[in-house]
């Protein structure tokens, strides 16, 4: 977990209980050993946990999480402005989806959390739902349009394949990120962009259930 957000975190600490992480941990329903890791890095609050704080104590969450006030707030930690109720918070998890021939998923912890505005997402996007989440892309397959090290936003309520989009697919090989298209009632195709790689269809009445994990909506790439 970034160092940073760990000292915001302590200065909430700090001034919500003087410091004292058992006290703290009482006063927000945490043990104090998750309190002492979120305080020492080693550990990140989940987004239940944040608005839990939100919610009592109106801690700025966009402080929290990015360090940027809110317009408006003073001090080092300071309520949360109307500003920060526009914005959604989408997890980045640690977690590859492979843009080649699948990557495996060793664990799933939230490594960072990246802020939106909603009209932003609602405008340039279409994407009025906050079930997103940041996935790393490894691999080549989908070159020209994503490459290695691409971070990419999916859109988790949108599992349905309506239209010849990309979307991350859970296989057992892992995840992977391909263009879909449905073929009939129970099959879709699995395309890759880069022409060195083969397309395959995926039966679905084979499986238990639906591999379709989201919609991808937006790639951050860095120049």
């Amino acid at each position: 977990m970034s160092n940073s957000l760990a000292r915001r975190f302590q200065l909430i600490v700090d001034q919500l209980s003087s410091g004292n992480k058992k006290a703290f941990a009482e006063l927000t329903g945490k043990s104090a050993s998750h309190i002492y890791k979120i305080c020492r890095g080693s550990s990140r609050p989940s987004m239940a946990y944040v608005q839990h704080l939100y919610d009592e104590f109106r801690i700025d969450l966009n402080w929290l999480l990015t360090g940027d006030q809110a317009e408006g707030a003073t001090g080092e930690m300071s309520g949360l402005s109307s500003k920060a109720d526009d914005l959604v918070y989408a997890p980045m998890f640690d977690v590859h989806a492979s843009a080649g021939f699948g990557a495996e998923v060793v664990a799933e912890d939230i490594s960072d959390y990246f802020a939106f505005n909603k009209h932003w997402l609602s405008r340039q996007l279409g994407v009025s739902s906050q079930q997103l989440v940041f996935v790393s892309i490894r691999g080549d397959s989908m070159e020209p349009t994503l490459f290695d090290g691409d971070n990419v936003l999916v859109d988790m309520s949108k599992k349905n394949v309506s239209s010849h989009s990309l979307y991350l697919l859970q296989t057992e090989q892992g995840l992977m990120a391909k263009r879909l298209k449905q073929q009939g009632e129970h099959q879709l195709e699995v395309i890759s962009d880069n022409e060195q790689y083969q397309d395959w269809l995926l039966d679905l009445s084979t499986l238990e259930f639906n591999p379709v994990v989201g919609k991808i909506v937006w790639c951050a790439r860095a120049l």
